[in-house]
């Protein structure tokens, strides 16, 4: 009678295998199988120590935190860690100039310089793009835009849904798109794009409802260059240039502009409550400040730094910074700014996610910060 029964208990794991393999076989590859490996490595202690995120070295290597994953690319390896560290995503790449952006769980990868892009989810790869990505945006809903050339136009911007979808295409025949953001609904898009205006170069935004033939509306902005475009909420966007930040509704109504006064960004990091600029005399940072924006304009607060900023890194309604070895926090209550200093390390840079949590960068691994002990 026991073998009966474990006949029958072997042969339903088999099916069920079977059953697993023939549904998901499309979603199976050398990445699924890299993390089942890893998963089993770290489930035997053969893993770095818990908490940990281990990286080969590199000051050029790019970091982001994607729905509380560490998403870690270099010219030379991709890799997306769970947050207990252990790699669950590991993709070996040739990028020249490597771009990294998060979209909710998704991590996007691509080369500025070649015809390479990834995506994916800590449950492997979900698509490979053989194309040029010039620049991307995404959403908390995993909707994302990559920007792209197109034979007969200048720049194409590309929407894709949370399957990694094609549902909207817009496209630029005279003007080069620099930058694009997308609202956290997906029901918004803006589109940064420069060209020749008389004798002078300028940028149009242009403010888009997917699925819409025409715009919602444009603005021009004269003699500058975009730097980046973000979209914090379903009602506002945001334009970073050389001289100021330039506000706007989502159809593109003017709600202000706030100059850096002939200081230079030295940085910008958009949260969710807020924008966190740092703007200095000099590109080393020294007697720079960091100045926290509403989506509106307005200036809610000001933090000055001595020595300069090693890092910076801002989610939610939470900013933080490294200074001389020093982590500080700050937060935004309501419209003020108020900054509590955690401790010394010896990271060199650092990561936040929207609940305030801090993920710390050394020169070959991460480790979450946990009050009272920062010194590593």
């Amino acid at each position: 009678m026991r073998k009966v029964v474990t006949y029958l208990i072997i042969s339903a794991v088999v099916l069920l295998i079977v059953i697993v393999f023939t549904v998901f076989r499309d979603d199976i590859g050398s990445d699924t199988l890299d993390s089942v490996r890893a998963w089993f490595s770290s489930r035997g202690g053969e893993t770095a120590e818990a908490g940990q995120f281990p990286f080969d070295e590199g000051r050029s290597n790019l970091f982001a935190l994607s729905d509380g994953h560490l998403a870690m690319l270099s010219s030379e390896r991709f890799v997306l860690y769970d947050r207990a560290g252990r790699e669950r995503v590991s993709r070996a790449v040739s990028f020249e100039i490597p771009g990294l952006t998060v979209a909710g769980s998704k991590a996007i990868v691509y080369d500025r310089a070649g015809s390479t892009a990834i995506v994916a989810e800590p449950g492997g790869v979900r698509a490979e793009f053989d194309i040029p990505v010039l620049t991307a945006a995404g959403n908390t809903r995993g909707q994302y835009i990559l920007v792209t050339s197109e034979s007969g136009y200048r720049g194409v911007a590309q929407l894709y849904d949370n399957r990694n979808r094609p549902v909207y295409k817009w496209l630029s025949a005279e003007r080069y798109i620099y930058a694009v953001s997308l609202s956290p609904s997906g029901k918004r898009m803006a589109v940064a794009a420069v060209g020749q205006q008389g004798e002078t170069v300028s940028t149009r935004i242009t403010f888009l409802e997917p699925g819409r033939v025409e715009p919602l509306g444009t603005a021009d902005i004269e003699d500058e260059l975009p730097l980046a475009a973000y979209s914090p909420d379903n009602n506002h966007v945001c334009i970073l240039t050389e001289s100021g930040v330039y506000f706007y509704t989502d159809d593109g109504l003017s709600l202000g502009y706030y100059p850096y006064g002939g200081m230079t960004l030295l940085s910008a990091h958009a949260a969710e409550e807020a924008l966190f600029i740092n703007i200095g005399r000099n590109e080393g940072g020294q007697y720079s400040r960091l100045i926290c924006l509403s989506y509106t304009g307005a200036e809610l607060g000001q933090m000055p730094f001595t020595e300069g900023p090693d890092g910076l890194a801002a989610a939610g309604r939470y900013c933080a910074a490294l200074e001389a070895g020093v982590l500080t926090r700050y937060m935004l209550e309501g419209t003020e700014l108020k900054a509590e200093e955690l401790g010394s390390t010896g990271a060199r840079g650092l990561l936040v996610s929207p609940n305030g949590d801090i993920l710390l960068l050394y020169s070959n691994h991460a480790r979450w910060y946990n009050d009272g002990e920062v010194s590593q």
